[in-house]
């Protein structure tokens, strides 16, 4: 039975860091005059980043904020992980009350 949890667990974290990986694939940084890319890496480029939107979903739509709002892209950064601290102040508040 051990055995068999822990393979489920690393089955789990692989397909966690799968996801991780295509979705860092999605995003392209920009590039620049003075930049030289790799040959043959502007047709493998493209491809990856086809390829990353597509299992990432409709995070590459929100790669880039409109430059009227590039001001707050802090604070949009730090947003994703709100939802994280409700979840532990739910815990809290739930032993603070003696898991009733």
């Amino acid at each position: 039975m051990a055995g068999h949890r822990s393979s489920a667990q690393l089955l789990v974290a692989l397909v966690l860091a799968l996801a991780l990986w295509t979705l860092q694939c999605t995003f392209l940084g920009p590039t620049t005059g003075s930049q030289k890319a790799l040959r043959g890496a502007e047709d493998v480029a493209p491809a990856l980043a086809a390829a990353g939107a597509a299992f990432g979903g409709t995070e590459a739509a929100h790669a880039r904020l409109p430059e009227e709002f590039v001001i707050f892209a802090p604070i949009v950064d730090v947003l994703p992980v709100l939802p994280v601290f409700f979840f532990l102040l739910a815990f809290l508040w739930q032993a603070s009350v003696g898991f009733r």
